[in-house]
Order: structure tokens, then sequence, then C-alpha cells
């Protein structure tokens, strides 16, 4: 059933057409393009422009020759423009005639931008590296990732390009090709024998492909390595205190921040930087705070506004939460990042309507945005009990009409069928993108838990197996192995594959909590000591990573019957980290398995506070079977 996947070992022989649809870039891999070209781009245009007076001047009756054309780079924009004569022709109602610009071009009718780049960029501009870069980065964007590739191999053959290379190993960075992402970034290493920026620049990409294989040593140290060969990059400094914060080093992180904020060649970008990086550990008042900071010095930066609106959301300013969303939105073309937060914000409110608005406002201009599609099929699901499901799969189906080659949409649309659908048809859709992007663990590992929860634990076997050919993430492949063991029982699995991926990063906390969980139902002493022993690897400063394990400390400590300090741990592990819902239904557990109801009751509704959204239900049905034998216990005393 699976076997045609054997034949998909490398992306280079995958064919070259259709379309792969892109996932959201985190933070710093989305600022790179726009970071680390600009004093390449520079320094080439000076080339050229040199050349250009060496040559020959054209004559009116001697058109010059295909290929001769060069563009250049506009501080208006921001990026690489062409000739204004090849944009003649193109009108917008949002732009002059006389003003059009190939950004505003590809923003505004990425088709006609598609038309330009076919029909006539590529013939004049033959020799620029930086309109292939524009073309495939486009088409990269747009979620036509196989069509990138085509493009950037074909350039890549033409001429060499730093710029160019550092775009094309960022693509196959962001849709987890961490082997070819690793090869394009040594190649630019290699051909820049370690002297510029780009050498940076590819070292910080080294480091986030090694970060998000599980190799977390590895990236810690090419991190501090490269940061000491390039003190003064503003742009892996800002990295580096991303990494640390987000592996929960946030002291260390704040520290790194600061320094960067006071380096001379500081942007907006660090600010918002450090904002993200609060918003994502919960530290909503203190995201505030940074953006508020970084308005200061550029009070019109969108992103900023966007960021500060989530925020204010989450710290329950509703009105302020809306008035920097349409400040930004008044900022901004249409951002799809910006517009599916705000309608979901309105979603959030209980304003349906509002928020289909704003999803079908962003749609229409961009047709393909992964997460408006996902996002407006669960509004849909949500909001009509009777035919929900239909429109969403609808709403699904129309989008992968406009990306057939989408192994993300492929893969969203079989997570929901999976949760409120089809199991069959999820079954499909997931081989769908493990078939369109075989490089990515995240699709198999679904794949595989799919087959699990259907009893078919030999296929989900075969699945990992055949994802080890393919991917070079071993721990999650390990880690979500050991899980289906051991929701099937087979503890001997479980625990092998659980020391196998120790073995790969012996420093990863949720592994060990893993082994820890496999031991527990069995022996829970070797489970507490499995703790003890991670508690001794993590570093302390990891307050997130120790709250898990301290948790399943506490449950190992109750398990055994030592009350008093599965209490102290349950306690230490929300002290470190305040938004762990875990920990308080467990504790909430314990306290009613030793009699104290009224106490549980007070942490289940502090859970209702930070759980998901879709766990509310569950834990409010959970405080009604609880409540009423408390109030009968407290009126009999």
């Amino acid at each position: 059933m699976l076997a045609f996947h054997r034949r998909v070992l490398r992306p280079q022989t995958l064919r070259l057409s259709g379309a792969t649809v892109l996932r959201s870039q985190s933070l710093v891999l989305a600022t790179w393009k726009q970071t680390h070209r600009v004093s390449s781009i520079k320094t080439m245009y000076q080339q050229q422009r040199w050349l250009s007076q060496s040559r020959p001047a054209f004559s009116s009756a001697a058109p010059p020759a295909t290929g001769s054309y060069f563009g250049s780079y506009s501080e208006e924009t921001g990026e690489w423009e062409p000739e204004r004569d090849h944009l003649e022709g193109f009108q917008s109602d949002h732009v002059a005639a006389n003003e059009m610009t190939l950004q505003a071009l590809i923003r505004l009718d990425i088709n006609g931008a598609r038309r330009l780049f076919r029909n006539v960029l590529q013939h004049h501009y033959y020799h620029d590296m930086e309109m292939w870069n524009k073309w495939a980065t486009m088409e990269w964007r747009d979620g036509k990732v196989m069509l990138a590739r085509k493009i950037f191999t074909k350039a890549s053959k033409i001429c060499f390009s730093a710029s160019l290379w550092q775009s094309w190993a960022t693509m196959e960075g962001d849709i987890e090709n961490f082997n070819e992402a690793r090869r394009l970034f040594n190649v630019i290493i290699a051909a820049d024998a370690g002297k510029t920026t780009q050498t940076a620049m590819a070292g910080l990409g080294l480091a986030l492909v090694e970060d998000r294989s599980g190799n977390t040593d590895k990236a810690r140290k090419l991190f501090i390595a490269y940061k000491k060969k390039f003190p003064d990059d503003i742009h892996l400094a800002e990295a580096y205190a991303l990494f640390e914060g987000r592996h929960g080093h946030m002291k260390l992180a704040r520290q790194l921040f600061t320094q960067a904020t006071q380096m001379a060649l500081c942007t907006p970008q660090v600010f918002h930087a450090w904002a993200q990086l609060e918003y994502e550990r919960g530290f909503y008042g203190e995201a505030v705070v940074v953006l508020d900071q970084g308005l200061e010095s550029a009070p019109y930066d969108k992103k900023q506004f966007m960021l500060r609106a989530m925020s204010l959301a989450k710290l329950g300013d509703v009105d302020g939460a809306r008035d920097a969303f349409r400040e930004y939105t008044k900022l901004s073309s249409i951002d799809e990042r910006a517009y599916n937060a705000f309608a979901q914000f309105e979603d959030g409110l209980g304003n349906h309507g509002a928020a289909l608005k704003i999803y079908h406002t962003v749609l229409k201009h961009n047709p393909g945005s992964i997460s408006n599609i996902t996002s407006l099929a669960y509004l849909h699901l949500r909001t009509d009990a009777q035919h929900g499901l239909d429109d969403a799969r609808e709403t699904f189906s129309t989008g992968v009409a406009m990306v057939p080659d989408s192994a993300q949409l492929w893969h969203n649309w079989g997570i929901l069928e999976e949760k409120h659908g089809d199991v069959d048809r999820a079954k499909e859709y997931y081989e769908k993108a493990t078939h369109l992007s075989p490089w990515s663990a995240s699709y198999w590992c679904s794949l595989a838990k799919m087959e699990a929860k259907r009893g078919n634990i030999e296929s989900a076997r075969v699945v990992l197996d055949l994802a080890t050919q393919q991917c070079s993430n071993r721990v999650m492949l390990l880690t979500t192995l050991a899980k289906i063991e051991r929701r099937a029982k087979n503890t001997k699995r479980a625990r092998d594959a659980c020391t196998a991926a120790l073995k790969v990063d012996k420093k990863r906390a949720a592994t060990w909590n893993l082994r820890a969980l496999v031991e527990m139902p069995h022996h829970p002493e070797k489970a507490k000591n499995l703790i003890e022993s991670a508690l001794k690897l993590i570093p302390t400063h990891d307050h997130m990573s120790w709250s898990i394990l301290l948790c399943t400390y506490g449950r190992a400590h109750a398990a055994l019957g030592d009350y008093q300090n599965a209490m102290i741990a349950f306690k230490e592990s929300i002290r470190l980290h305040e938004r762990n819902p875990a920990t308080y239904e467990y504790l909430a557990e314990f306290l009613v398995q030793i009699g104290h109801v009224d106490e549980a009751i007070k942490q289940l509704r502090l859970l209702t506070l930070i759980c998901p959204a879709e766990r509310v239900a569950s834990v409010e049905a959970r405080l009604r079977e609880l409540e009423p034998p408390a109030a009968a216990e407290s009126a009999e005393a």
C-alpha cells in the first residue's frame, strides 16, 4: 500500500511540477530574505553598473541583446526591481501606472507577475540572479514549492549567487527537507570562505536546521561559534536570543535581546522578535511593553501593531485589541497572517459573521492561504452543527483545487477528517501529504498514528520505518513510535524506542518524560528514578521542561503513596510554569483521590482559563461531576 514511497529517496528524484504549500515560517526564517541580501545585492549592482559602463552603449538602431538587462535594488520597496519600461501595461486601482513596481504587482496581481516573469523578465534579465531569486521566492511564498525548486535549480546552473542559494536553502529548511537545506548552506559557506555576512546567515540557517531536527546541543554550538565570529551581526544576535528563550532560558534570552537592542544596526524586527518570544511563553504584558519600546523608534512598523493587538486580546483588552488590528490593516496590504489573527480574535468573541467576512476578504486576495483556509473550515464546523462538516470539506476542496500539491493543506484536511469526519479519508489525505513532502516527519507521524488508531499497529511501524529513509528528524519518529507502542501496551517496544531517542538527544525533557510514563503503570519507583535522572541533565533555567517533569514526578509519588512529596512536586510544577494545563488536571485528580474535593474544584476552574478551547467542555463536565457532592458535604457540615 505504501510501497511507492520507497522510490522517493531524494528531493531531486521527484518530478518538479505542481506546488507544495509553505507552512507558516518561523519568526527568524520569515525575515531572512529581507535581511541577508542587502549588502550582497548592493555590491553586486555596483559591479553590474561598472560592467555596463565598460560596454558600448546600445544605439537606437540596435536594441539590447536578450539577457543583457540588470535590475536595481529599490530603496523604496526594499526589493529587486526591473526597468520600469518592462512594467508598462500593468495597471491597478490602487497604484498609478507610472508608479507600478514589481513588488506591488506581486501583491496585487500575482498571476500578472507570473506572466511577466515567464514572458519578459526571464529573457531580458537572464544573467541577473536576483531576478531568478525574486521569481522563485514569489512561487515559494505562493505555495508552489516544486516550481520554486525548479526555478532555483535552473538559476544555479547559470552562475553562483549566495543570496539565491540562501533563499533556496531557507525554503528547503522551512518544508523540513533538512538534509537538502544542510547541503545548500554548506555550499554557501564553502564558496564564501567564511569572509562575509553570507557565511553568517548560512551559519544561522544551519543552526536553525539542527534545532528543528532535534539536535539542540549541536544547534547551540553553531549559534555560539558564529556569534563569536560575527559579533556585530544583528540577525545572529536576534536568532540566538530566540533560540535560548524557546528552549526555556528566558533570563539569558532577555539579556541577549537587551544587548541586541543596543547594537548600532538594531531594527524594529528585533523588538518584534523579542515581543513574539514573550507572547509565545505567555508573558503578554511584557510583550506589550517591548512592543511599545519598538514603536517609539518605528511608530509605523506594521508587524508590531499586529502582535500588539494579539497581546492585548490575550490580556482581555477587547477594545484596545480591535483598535490595534484596525490600525494594522490601515498600514498594510492584505497580510494573511494578520487577517487570520484578526478573524480568530473576532471568532473568539462570538462575532462569527465578522470573522467570516475577514476570511472571505483575505481569501479573495490570496485564495491559497493555508492558515485562512484551515481556520475558515473549522469556523464552518463549529457554527453549523448540521452542515458544518460538509461546508468545511468544501472549503478544503476549494483550497486544494487552488494549490493541489500543497502537502500542508492535505495534512490539515486529514486532521479535520480524523477528528470530526471519516478516518478512511484522513488516511488518504495523510498519504497524499507524505507523497508530496516525504522529508516532513510530522506528516509521516500523523499517518502512523492514524494507522495505530485503526488498530493496524504493524502498518504504523512500517510507515515509521519508511519515514526513516526520508526524514532526518529521528527524535520525532522515535517518540511517535514510543507513544504508539505505549498505547498498545507494548511496554518493551515503547521502552526501546525511548532509549533510542535519548541516544540522539539525551537532554530532551519530553523524551525523558515519555520514558517515565512508559514505566509508570508497572514500575512507579523506576519512573520516579528516571525523572530524577532527567532533572540532573536538564538545565534549571528551563522552567517549562522542569514543570513538565515535576508534574510526572508528582504522579509517581502519588502512585507510590507518598502524598506529601506528590503535593510538593505538583505545587513546584505550577510555580515554575503557571500555564501548564496538565499539572492543574493531574493535581485536581490527585486532590480528589485524597479527599480534598473543594480544592480540586478550584484547580479545575483555573484549568478552564488556560486550557485549549477544545478541552474546556470536558473540564466543565468534570466540574459538574464534582460540584454536587461538594455542595452536599458543605451542607452537612
